[in-house]
């Protein structure tokens, strides 16, 4: 596997923002295939009617294919971000795209914080430069329905 080479998937998808995109759940299908095309592996999640973090995060845990614990703790699953190497050997580009976050949002947004800023963590400590054999790209597109109506 060659080394991946810093990119910035905001500007693959022309969305604005840094770790954590937001966009229009009806460009799903097109955001996914700019992704593919820019290298990324697109991990799907969909968190329609989840209205607990806990929830949330053990779905975000299993798409991404974490350890248990990291369902059910933050710090496992933040550990386990960190090591996105171990569980996606064959990706050194990932594009976490999360359906329906909207619902976390607006029924547990001290959980959504606590997951955003796990996700955005992850991000910001996963690149390395250099060549490093366990450097990711690791960024999280929100999916909102109607977001752009």
């Amino acid at each position: 596997m060659t080394p991946a080479t810093w990119t910035c998937l905001a500007d693959q998808l022309n969305l604005d923002g840094e770790a954590l995109l937001f966009a229009d759940a009806a460009q799903t299908t097109a955001l996914a295939q700019r992704s593919q095309a820019a290298g990324y592996r697109v991990v799907e999640v969909d968190t329609a009617q989840v209205t607990d973090f806990r929830v949330a995060q053990a779905r975000l845990a299993a798409a991404l294919r974490l350890p248990a614990t990291a369902g059910r703790n933050l710090d496992a699953l933040a550990d386990s971000l960190g090591d996105l190497a171990r569980y996606w050997p064959d990706a050194p580009r990932i594009a976490l795209f999360w359906t329906h976050p909207e619902t976390l949002i607006d029924k547990d947004t001290a959980g959504w914080f606590r997951l955003a800023d796990v996700l955005q963590d992850a991000t910001a400590q996963l690149w390395r430069g250099g060549g490093d054999p366990a450097d990711r790209l690791f960024e999280t597109v929100l999916l909102v329905p109607g977001l752009d109506a």
